[in-house]
């Protein structure tokens, strides 16, 4: 007999699963309830459309696979009232959700707050938890029935009655679940993947280790898993520079080219909530990710080798004077430092090696004092934030390249004080 998945995962949320979610999410059990009704089927669809080809279902399968063993779930009840681990859980879940629903995130948890009448904070935390617990709930399945490939896309494919009848209306269309359950093969895959990965920034192989790291340890192997993402290269004995996100600190004099080609390279956006509750909508590689979790690591230690570079903020040409565009990210570091009080942060300006040194140094230091200024509007006292320019000094690139110049005209923050 073949498995509803539905009713698989709704018979590990037990009451009191529903209740610990409907605290976190900040909305009562009841709607949470008409909202989980609507989350399931619409994750399980978007897994089925990622399942649809046979490339899609191997990564699929992968994913269920490097999950981590699923006996997690015999005490989700327990699970769901560590706050840690669930909002560690809502992370990695953000990050999954464009795997299966490409750029129509937002308009997926719009639609499952307009149903069951919860704030689309709300929904959207929701989704995100649900993501990487339906996910557990499948892989449980997939390895205790002891199925391959085949059996794993026959078995997804067989959810499409379950699904779209669960579906809330409208959704089918605006997520185009008309083919619903067809498994295409090799058929149109690259179109299929290509629409995917353009949204989620090829973030999808990485998944399973943080995922089953979440569920089984909380949010430690979630911070040990972009590792790599927020590795610095030393700049000096004293000055270093991030080293994931050099590439992508496209901060030219040109806003088009120092926006748009640097949004490309930063991942996802995905909704965080900081401890304070405040929520931000920040891509997956950008710098307030990667300082977040830097402050939150009690490994890390402050120093004054490791920085991180903006990735969204540029200036008007051969001026100090912000654009409007780079309000959003100063903000979003003032709300970092509202929610750990207890962190202070320095700013630092570069610049290439063309024209007058001390031109370049001025011009480097007046651009980290007006973000130091910027961030400080936002509520911020001048006593938490530094600001010092380094002119063309501790490049991160070669200034005989454009690119190369383009990469060393950054401005930088590093942790003072945690």
């Amino acid at each position: 007999m073949s498995v509803n998945v539905l009713d698989l995962a709704k018979s590990y949320l037990t009451n009191a699963a529903v209740e610990k979610l409907s605290e976190f999410v900040g909305s009562n059990s009841s709607n949470v309830k008409s909202a989980l009704a609507a989350t399931l089927p619409v994750l399980l669809g978007g897994i089925m459309k990622r399942a649809s080809t046979t490339h899609g279902a191997a990564e699929i399968m992968e994913l269920l696979e490097d999950q981590a063993n699923p006996s997690v779930l015999n005490d989700l009840d327990g699970f769901w009232t560590e706050p840690a681990k669930l909002l560690a859980m809502q992370r990695a879940g953000a990050k999954l959700l464009p795997s299966f629903f490409g750029n129509k995130v937002n308009m997926v948890t719009e639609s499952i707050a307009s149903e069951s009448g919860i704030k689309n904070a709300s929904a959207s935390s929701l989704v995100s938890l649900c993501a990487p617990f339906l996910i557990s709930v499948i892989g449980n399945h997939f390895k205790s029935s002891g199925m391959g490939l085949s059996g794993l896309t026959s078995m997804l494919m067989g959810q499409k009655n379950a699904v779209l009848s669960a579906l809330p209306s409208g959704l089918s269309d605006v997520l185009d679940f008309a083919d619903l359950g067809d498994f295409k093969g090799n058929k149109n895959q690259h179109n299929l993947d290509h629409s995917l990965e353009e949204s989620t920034a090829s973030s999808f192989k990485w998944l399973p280790w943080l995922i089953g790291a979440l569920l089984l340890l909380g949010i430690l192997w979630g911070l040990k898993n972009c590792k790599k993402e927020s590795e610095t290269a030393v700049q000096d004995t004293t000055v270093a520079v991030d080293s994931t996100v050099s590439a992508i600190s496209d901060l030219t004099d040109s806003l088009a080219s120092g926006i748009d080609a640097g949004l490309e390279k930063l991942g996802a956006f995905f909704k965080l909530k900081l401890p304070n509750g405040v929520e931000l909508n920040i891509p997956e590689l950008g710098i307030e990710n990667n300082l977040i979790k830097f402050i939150e690591d009690s490994d890390k230690q402050v120093d004054k080798k490791t920085w991180f570079n903006f990735d969204r903020i540029t200036f008007e040409t051969g001026s100090s004077k912000l654009s409007k565009e780079s309000l959003e990210q100063t903000k979003n570091l003032a709300e970092i430092l509202k929610a750990f009080p207890n962190v202070n942060l320095k700013i630092g300006g570069y610049t290439d090696n063309t024209g007058d040194p001390a031109a370049n140094l001025k011009l480097s230091s007046d651009r980290a004092n007006s973000v130091k200024a910027a961030i400080e509007k936002e509520g911020i006292t001048p006593v938490r934030l530094e600001a010092e320019g380094y002119g063309k000094e501790f490049p991160v690139a070669s200034n005989d390249t454009q690119e190369g110049r383009t990469q060393n005209r950054r401005i930088a923050v590093r942790v003072s004080k945690k």
